[in-house]
């Protein structure tokens, strides 16, 4: 039985594909940091940005070959204590990374998810 786990487990590790296989954890200490590293990082996959929550409250945009990413925060009124993190891709570029996190007040570091702008929802993406 436990060579049929195995092998399914085997098996669906190897068909996740390659797509899977370029998502990546990367970590920043600093705004120049995280600005090498996200604007190096691919388009085509999705990525977890570790970042320290200076880098929203300092600066207000991250500039790639790309263009002109926006980086926003929010304190969402229905949910006291916690902060909703985003970067926008750049307006008009073909491809972009859409990112979100959210976490609680205090916090140093957030850890920001960030997918393929094309791979949004179309009922998520701004008009």
């Amino acid at each position: 039985m436990y060579r049929l786990i195995a092998l399914a487990c085997a098996f669906a590790f190897f068909s996740i594909g390659p797509a899977a296989s370029q998502s990546m954890v990367t970590q920043a200490v600093a705004y120049d940091d995280f600005r090498n590293k996200f604007c190096a990082a691919s388009r085509d996959f999705a990525h977890i940005f570790i970042v320290p929550i200076a880098v929203f409250d300092d600066y207000k945009s991250v500039t790639c070959s790309d263009g002109e990413s926006t980086l926003r925060v929010s304190e969402p009124a229905d949910d006291p204590g916690h902060k909703v993190y985003n970067i926008d891709p750049p307006h008009g570029a073909k491809k972009g990374l859409d990112c979100d996190s959210k976490a609680d007040i205090g916090m140093t570091f957030i850890a920001i998810n960030c997918i393929p702008a094309d791979f949004e929802s179309a009922g998520h993406k701004k008009s």
